[in-house]
Protein backbone atom coordinates (compact mmCIF):
# COMPACT_ATOMS: atom_id res chain seq x y z
CA UNK A 1 0.00 0.00 0.00
CA UNK A 2 1.44 3.45 -1.18
CA UNK A 3 2.36 5.56 1.70
CA UNK A 4 -0.26 9.03 1.42
CA UNK A 5 1.42 11.90 0.01
CA UNK A 6 2.17 15.32 1.29
CA UNK A 7 1.40 18.47 -1.45
CA UNK A 8 3.38 21.52 -0.99
CA UNK A 9 2.66 24.48 -2.82
CA UNK A 10 4.53 27.91 -3.04
CA UNK A 11 1.55 30.64 -4.83
CA UNK A 12 4.15 33.37 -5.82
CA UNK A 13 3.44 36.24 -7.39
CA UNK A 14 4.68 35.23 -10.46
CA UNK A 15 5.11 31.54 -10.30
CA UNK A 16 3.22 28.98 -8.45
CA UNK A 17 5.30 25.66 -7.35
CA UNK A 18 4.36 22.47 -6.36
CA UNK A 19 6.52 19.58 -4.64
CA UNK A 20 4.83 16.30 -3.64
CA UNK A 21 6.53 14.49 -0.54
CA UNK A 22 6.01 10.38 -0.09
CA UNK A 23 8.48 9.39 2.73
CA UNK A 24 10.06 12.38 2.95
CA UNK A 25 11.31 11.76 -0.29
CA UNK A 26 10.31 14.73 -3.51
CA UNK A 27 8.62 12.20 -5.99
CA UNK A 28 7.46 14.85 -8.03
CA UNK A 29 7.92 18.72 -8.75
CA UNK A 30 6.01 21.20 -11.07
CA UNK A 31 5.81 25.08 -12.07
CA UNK A 32 3.14 27.22 -13.59
CA UNK A 33 2.57 30.44 -14.44
CA UNK A 34 0.20 32.65 -11.27
CA UNK A 35 -2.50 34.22 -12.60
CA UNK A 36 -5.63 33.83 -10.15
CA UNK A 37 -4.38 32.47 -7.17
CA UNK A 38 -7.41 29.63 -6.69
CA UNK A 39 -7.00 28.85 -10.24
CA UNK A 40 -3.66 28.29 -9.93
CA UNK A 41 -3.47 26.19 -6.97
CA UNK A 42 -5.91 24.10 -8.27
CA UNK A 43 -3.96 23.71 -11.86
CA UNK A 44 -1.01 22.80 -10.06
CA UNK A 45 -2.24 20.39 -8.31
CA UNK A 46 -4.08 18.67 -10.66
CA UNK A 47 -0.82 18.48 -12.93
CA UNK A 48 1.60 17.79 -10.46
CA UNK A 49 -0.21 14.73 -9.01
CA UNK A 50 -1.41 13.70 -12.72
CA UNK A 51 2.56 14.16 -13.78
CA UNK A 52 2.88 11.18 -11.11
CA UNK A 53 0.27 9.38 -11.98
CA UNK A 54 -1.84 9.65 -8.68
CA UNK A 55 -4.62 10.36 -7.58
CA UNK A 56 -6.04 13.18 -5.19
CA UNK A 57 -7.23 10.06 -2.74
CA UNK A 58 -3.12 9.49 -2.22
CA UNK A 59 -2.73 12.64 -0.65
CA UNK A 60 -2.78 13.27 3.41
CA UNK A 61 -2.32 17.15 2.89
CA UNK A 62 -1.85 20.49 1.12
CA UNK A 63 0.82 22.65 2.62
CA UNK A 64 0.35 25.95 0.89
CA UNK A 65 2.60 28.85 1.44
CA UNK A 66 3.86 32.02 -0.42
CA UNK A 67 2.51 35.59 -1.30
CA UNK A 68 -0.78 34.01 -2.53
CA UNK A 69 -1.70 31.82 0.34
CA UNK A 70 -4.19 34.24 2.47
CA UNK A 71 -7.25 33.80 0.30
CA UNK A 72 -7.14 30.10 -0.05
CA UNK A 73 -9.51 28.66 1.97
CA UNK A 74 -9.59 25.18 4.06
CA UNK A 75 -9.80 22.78 1.62
CA UNK A 76 -8.65 22.41 -2.04
CA UNK A 77 -10.57 20.22 -4.46
CA UNK A 78 -12.13 18.17 -1.19
CA UNK A 79 -8.37 18.14 0.57
CA UNK A 80 -7.44 19.16 3.79
CA UNK A 81 -4.96 22.77 3.61
CA UNK A 82 -2.46 24.04 5.88
CA UNK A 83 -1.36 27.54 5.28
CA UNK A 84 2.61 27.65 6.30
CA UNK A 85 4.51 30.78 7.46
CA UNK A 86 6.51 32.25 4.00
CA UNK A 87 9.50 32.78 6.50
CA UNK A 88 9.03 28.83 8.61
CA UNK A 89 8.87 27.82 4.92
CA UNK A 90 11.78 29.66 3.51
CA UNK A 91 13.94 28.58 6.09
CA UNK A 92 12.93 24.84 6.53
CA UNK A 93 13.64 24.47 2.75
CA UNK A 94 16.41 26.28 2.31
CA UNK A 95 18.40 24.06 5.05
CA UNK A 96 16.50 20.97 4.34
CA UNK A 97 17.63 21.56 0.40
CA UNK A 98 21.27 22.25 1.31
CA UNK A 99 21.98 20.24 4.29
CA UNK A 100 22.94 22.74 6.37
CA UNK A 101 22.38 22.73 10.19
CA UNK A 102 22.29 27.13 10.09
CA UNK A 103 22.50 29.39 6.94
CA UNK A 104 21.28 32.80 5.50
CA UNK A 105 18.91 31.86 3.07
CA UNK A 106 18.38 34.27 0.65
CA UNK A 107 14.98 33.65 -1.59
CA UNK A 108 15.00 35.44 -4.67
CA UNK A 109 12.13 35.53 -6.88
CA UNK A 110 9.71 38.91 -7.83
CA UNK A 111 12.09 40.70 -4.73
CA UNK A 112 14.43 39.11 -2.44
CA UNK A 113 13.74 37.96 1.25
CA UNK A 114 16.68 37.40 3.59
CA UNK A 115 15.91 34.82 6.27
CA UNK A 116 18.41 33.14 8.86
CA UNK A 117 17.92 29.51 9.63
CA UNK A 118 19.10 27.23 12.36
CA UNK A 119 17.99 23.83 14.44
CA UNK A 120 16.79 22.24 11.81
CA UNK A 121 14.32 24.86 10.85
CA UNK A 122 12.63 25.30 14.23
CA UNK A 123 14.27 28.38 14.34
CA UNK A 124 14.04 31.35 11.78
CA UNK A 125 14.76 34.79 11.43
CA UNK A 126 13.61 36.74 8.73
CA UNK A 127 16.31 39.69 8.89
CA UNK A 128 14.82 41.78 5.71
CA UNK A 129 14.32 42.15 1.89
CA UNK A 130 14.81 44.41 -0.66
CA UNK A 131 12.34 44.85 -3.58
CA UNK A 132 14.43 44.39 -6.28
CA UNK A 133 14.77 40.88 -7.92
CA UNK A 134 13.14 38.90 -10.84
CA UNK A 135 10.22 41.64 -11.19
CA UNK A 136 12.77 44.76 -11.37
CA UNK A 137 14.40 42.88 -14.50
CA UNK A 138 10.86 42.35 -15.75
CA UNK A 139 9.65 45.51 -15.18
CA UNK A 140 13.01 47.86 -16.54
CA UNK A 141 13.34 45.98 -19.20
CA UNK A 142 9.64 46.55 -20.48
CA UNK A 143 10.39 49.80 -20.16
CA UNK A 144 13.62 50.18 -21.73
CA UNK A 145 13.32 47.72 -23.69
CA UNK A 146 9.90 46.43 -25.19
CA UNK A 147 9.76 43.09 -23.69
CA UNK A 148 9.31 41.56 -20.44
CA UNK A 149 10.26 37.98 -21.32
CA UNK A 150 12.56 36.91 -18.97
CA UNK A 151 13.99 34.14 -21.75
CA UNK A 152 14.19 36.97 -24.35
CA UNK A 153 16.00 39.56 -21.72
CA UNK A 154 18.87 37.46 -20.44
CA UNK A 155 19.33 36.21 -24.24
CA UNK A 156 20.13 39.92 -24.92
CA UNK A 157 21.79 40.17 -21.98
CA UNK A 158 24.29 37.42 -23.03
CA UNK A 159 25.15 39.10 -25.95
CA UNK A 160 25.76 42.48 -24.39
CA UNK A 161 29.02 44.42 -22.96
CA UNK A 162 28.19 46.19 -19.78
CA UNK A 163 31.14 48.26 -19.93
CA UNK A 164 29.10 50.23 -22.56
CA UNK A 165 26.83 51.50 -19.44
CA UNK A 166 28.25 50.84 -15.83
CA UNK A 167 31.39 52.54 -14.57
CA UNK A 168 34.29 50.55 -13.32
CA UNK A 169 35.81 51.46 -10.03
CA UNK A 170 39.23 51.82 -11.72
CA UNK A 171 37.94 54.62 -13.92
CA UNK A 172 36.95 56.72 -11.56
CA UNK A 173 40.23 56.17 -8.60
CA UNK A 174 42.60 54.76 -11.05
CA UNK A 175 42.78 51.12 -9.37
CA UNK A 176 41.28 49.22 -6.99
CA UNK A 177 40.12 50.71 -3.32
CA UNK A 178 40.54 48.55 -0.49
CA UNK A 179 38.87 45.21 -0.93
CA UNK A 180 36.58 46.33 -4.17
CA UNK A 181 39.10 45.33 -7.09
CA UNK A 182 39.52 47.94 -10.12
CA UNK A 183 36.85 45.55 -12.41
CA UNK A 184 34.52 45.59 -10.04
CA UNK A 185 31.17 48.19 -10.70
CA UNK A 186 31.37 51.82 -9.32
CA UNK A 187 28.54 53.32 -10.95
CA UNK A 188 25.35 50.97 -12.09
CA UNK A 189 23.89 52.72 -16.03
CA UNK A 190 26.71 55.55 -14.80
CA UNK A 191 28.44 55.53 -18.42
CA UNK A 192 24.79 55.22 -20.49
CA UNK A 193 24.83 57.20 -23.78
CA UNK A 194 23.67 56.88 -27.47
CA UNK A 195 26.28 54.52 -28.12
CA UNK A 196 25.05 51.58 -26.11
CA UNK A 197 22.52 49.22 -28.05
CA UNK A 198 19.64 47.28 -25.91
CA UNK A 199 22.30 44.39 -25.02
CA UNK A 200 24.28 46.39 -23.85
CA UNK A 201 21.55 47.50 -21.49
CA UNK A 202 19.63 44.38 -20.62
CA UNK A 203 23.58 43.08 -19.48
CA UNK A 204 23.70 45.82 -17.15
CA UNK A 205 19.93 45.03 -15.82
CA UNK A 206 20.97 41.99 -15.08
CA UNK A 207 24.54 43.48 -13.79
CA UNK A 208 22.77 46.07 -11.64
CA UNK A 209 20.01 43.32 -9.81
CA UNK A 210 22.60 40.88 -9.09
CA UNK A 211 24.94 43.31 -7.51
CA UNK A 212 22.35 44.67 -5.23
CA UNK A 213 21.61 41.34 -4.31
CA UNK A 214 25.12 40.32 -3.77
CA UNK A 215 25.90 43.30 -2.18
CA UNK A 216 22.94 42.93 0.44
CA UNK A 217 23.56 39.30 1.05
CA UNK A 218 26.94 39.77 1.79
CA UNK A 219 26.40 42.19 4.85
CA UNK A 220 23.97 39.76 6.17
CA UNK A 221 26.04 37.45 6.30
CA UNK A 222 28.98 39.55 7.61
CA UNK A 223 26.32 40.59 10.80
CA UNK A 224 25.39 37.09 11.03
CA UNK A 225 28.36 35.40 11.01
CA UNK A 226 27.39 33.38 8.70
CA UNK A 227 30.04 33.60 5.56
CA UNK A 228 30.33 30.28 5.02
CA UNK A 229 26.71 29.09 4.81
CA UNK A 230 25.18 31.17 2.42
CA UNK A 231 22.17 29.77 0.60
CA UNK A 232 20.56 31.12 -2.55
CA UNK A 233 16.89 29.80 -3.21
CA UNK A 234 14.11 31.05 -6.06
CA UNK A 235 13.34 31.05 -9.05
CA UNK A 236 15.93 33.99 -10.52
CA UNK A 237 18.56 32.18 -9.08
CA UNK A 238 17.94 29.55 -12.42
CA UNK A 239 19.86 32.06 -13.94
CA UNK A 240 23.37 31.17 -15.24
CA UNK A 241 24.02 34.72 -15.20
CA UNK A 242 22.45 36.26 -12.12
CA UNK A 243 24.53 33.52 -10.28
CA UNK A 244 27.60 34.15 -11.80
CA UNK A 245 27.24 37.14 -11.00
CA UNK A 246 26.18 36.84 -7.46
CA UNK A 247 29.20 34.74 -6.83
CA UNK A 248 31.31 37.32 -8.64
CA UNK A 249 30.40 39.56 -5.35
CA UNK A 250 30.46 36.27 -3.09
CA UNK A 251 34.51 36.26 -3.71
CA UNK A 252 35.05 40.18 -3.24
CA UNK A 253 33.41 39.65 -0.34
CA UNK A 254 35.09 36.52 1.03
CA UNK A 255 31.62 34.60 0.83
CA UNK A 256 30.51 31.01 0.37
CA UNK A 257 27.46 29.81 -1.77
CA UNK A 258 25.52 27.59 -2.36
CA UNK A 259 23.13 26.95 -5.20
CA UNK A 260 21.39 23.35 -4.05
CA UNK A 261 19.13 21.27 -6.61
CA UNK A 262 15.51 22.36 -6.68
CA UNK A 263 16.49 25.62 -5.01
CA UNK A 264 13.33 27.01 -7.38
CA UNK A 265 10.96 24.66 -5.04
CA UNK A 266 12.45 25.64 -1.84
CA UNK A 267 9.10 27.07 0.16
CA UNK A 268 7.10 24.50 -1.51
CA UNK A 269 9.45 22.30 0.34
CA UNK A 270 9.48 23.98 3.37
CA UNK A 271 6.41 24.41 3.38
CA UNK A 272 5.52 20.27 2.99
CA UNK A 273 8.36 19.58 4.91
CA UNK A 274 6.51 21.26 8.02
CA UNK A 275 3.66 18.76 7.85
CA UNK A 276 6.49 15.87 9.09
Amino acid sequence: MSEKLIVGIDLGASITKAVVLEKSQIIGVKSIRTLDTSDSAQTILRETLLSIGRGYEDVKRIAISGGGARPIGDTLLGLPVTKVDEIKAIGLGGLTLSGKQQALIVSMGTGTALVVASEKGKKTKHIGGIGVGGGTIEGLSRWMLGTSKFEAIEEMANRGNTSNVDLKVAEIAGGPVGMVPGDATASNFGRLNVTADKNDIAAAIFNMVSQVIGVITAMAAKAYDLEEDVVLVGKLVQSRRIAESICEVARIFQMEICIPKDSEYCVAIGAARSMI
